[in-house]
């Protein structure tokens, strides 16, 4: 029996790679493994058993060929995995597949992370492998964010196919892809889903076990880290057992092939109302100084203590900036502002090289706020704090959801160009997903960008096709920029 699939990916190096790891599994089944090249550079491996011979053509990097299957285009729309096991006869996507060396520190984890909502939204399993440990510029060894994690398995729930975060390396050998169990274990599970196309069998054929463990791992991952990156974790008493919880997980990712319903474990990751937190992180939720004086953040901050948003840590970093580059970058921002129509209400531009506060080297402060999330429990909250700064949005953020619970996400980015690009498309999908967007109640979403011009976010050719208005457009509501100008991303309008 005889079977061909094509690995489309981000570059020959990649898929060829990928396939050398998928023969190394093969070989240990007992399989013969061998490659040839098509044409004197297209990759072609072949994967033998006695009763099947699999041929898997590499083709990288994306852009290099015309056409793209259009199931394959689709996925690429929302961010390039590294590779995507694509049936040609079938025109369906095995498997999605990101792997990334960099180091797993401040937004580097997070920055590909609208990947796996591209995949999850159309119901393609998907794994991310990352190093857990990496080495940082100041020769310090820094673990991985728990986000991408807490992300995949609330896509898990929501979508019911396999969305998986897998580690390599350990703190001795930071970056290693030798160390740590994720690199062999996603070859498995990816040669056992290929395996199963080619017999003909459904997905899920033996892929229990080895969800399970890859569950085990994230969970186990979740439980040793979440305390170094938030004050509070809902549901981490299920952390406490996690083997019962990962064989839960592994089997709501095979619902859609199994059919089988499977609960939700009771208050996991489901962010409550500030009334429903434990006392001491109540306790905690007070109005702290800005870095960066900016009137919305104080409202923010003022309602963190008031009582009616909370915050999970107050950690965010400053990165002064170079004054030479700050200015010209509040000039490109003034022109990116000033080529847009006039507006009703009129909106002013408000960025200003005094505001941003002298640091210690003599670079300039860019960071408004230490959070950069947080929690309301109603939307009117955050619609008061918006109106009472900006009196222009009087009357235009929606009513109807007034009671519902809101996310705000914020953004000091200042660099024109870059917040619908890395890192901050994946930031904002990480954060979006992992609080409740996707819930069965899902909060309204506002990112606000106080140093950014609205007509970024102006509908147009170019805007159509960028990742980040395409995946904002799903798990934001509102984007606020300098002056008080909002974009309804239901409607892709400027109020």
């Amino acid at each position: 029996m005889k079977f061909a699939i094509e690995l489309w990916a981000d570059s020959f190096h990649e898929g060829d790679w990928a396939c050398r790891q998928l023969g190394v599994i093969a070989v240990a089944h007992g399989w013969e493994h061998h490659v040839t090249y098509v044409q004197g550079f297209i990759p072609k491996h072949v994967l033998k058993a006695t009763d099947l011979e699999i041929t898997i053509t590499v083709y990288g990097s994306y852009n290099s060929w015309d056409p793209v299957p259009p199931i394959i285009a689709e996925l690429l729309s929302w961010g390039k995995p590294d590779f995507v096991a694509y049936e040609p006869l079938e025109r369906r996507i095995l498997f999605a597949v990101e792997e990334t060396a960099a180091v797993p520190t401040g937004n580097q984890a997070l920055q590909r992370c609208e990947r796996l909502y591209g995949s999850a939204r159309t119901q393609i399993p998907f794994w991310y492998l990352l190093s857990e440990y990496g080495q940082h510029k100041d020769k310090g060894v820094r673990r991985d964010s728990i986000w991408p994690t807490v992300m995949a398995l609330k896509l898990t729930h929501t979508k019911k196919v396999p969305c998986v975060v897998l580690h390599y390396s350990d703190i001795d050998h930071p970056e290693n892809y030798s160390a740590g169990a994720g690199l062999a274990s996603l070859f498995k599970a990816l040669f056992q889903i290929i395996d199963n196309a080619a017999r003909k069998k459904p997905f899920d054929s033996g892929m229990s076990s080895i969800l399970e463990e890859q569950y085990l791992g994230m969970l186990t991952f979740l439980d040793s880290q979440w305390k170094n990156i938030v004050d509070y974790l809902p549901g981490y008493e299920h952390l406490a057992t996690p083997a019962p919880l990962s064989k839960q997980f592994a089997a709501i990712a095979m619902q859609k092939w199994s059919g089988r319903t499977v609960a939700w474990p009771d208050k996991f990751l489901i962010w409550p109302k500030v009334s429903e937190l434990p006392g001491e992180i109540r306790d905690r939720q007070k109005s702290k100084g800005l870095i960066k004086h900016d009137d919305l953040c104080e409202k923010f901050e003022h309602d963190a203590g008031a009582g009616t948003a909370y915050c999970l840590s107050d950690n965010a970093g400053s990165r002064p900036q170079p004054m030479d580059s700050l200015i010209v970058w509040i000039r490109d921002q003034k022109k990116l502002f000033d080529r847009a129509p006039q507006l009703k209400p009129p909106a002013r531009f408000t960025i200003d090289l005094a505001d941003f506060p002298t640091s210690e080297s003599g670079n300039r402060h860019i960071t408004t706020a230490k959070n950069i999330v947080y929690l309301y429990d109603r939307w009117a909250d955050v619609r008061a704090a918006v109106e009472k700064v900006y009196p222009r949005l009087d009357g235009k953020l929606d009513l109807s959801c007034d009671e519902v619970p809101a996310l705000v996400y914020l953004s000091n980015s200042i660099k024109p160009g870059r917040i619908f690009g890395d890192p901050f498309t994946g930031q904002i999908a990480a954060y979006a997903t992992a609080f409740g967007k996707l819930d069965p109640r899902p909060r309204v979403v506002l990112v606000y960008f106080p140093h950014q011009a609205h007509t970024q976010a102006i509908p147009n050719a170019a805007a159509s096709t960028n990742k980040g208005l395409t995946m904002m457009s799903e798990l934001t509501d509102y984007l606020l920029f300098t002056g008080g100008v909002a974009v309804s991303m239901k409607t892709r309008t400027i109020l």
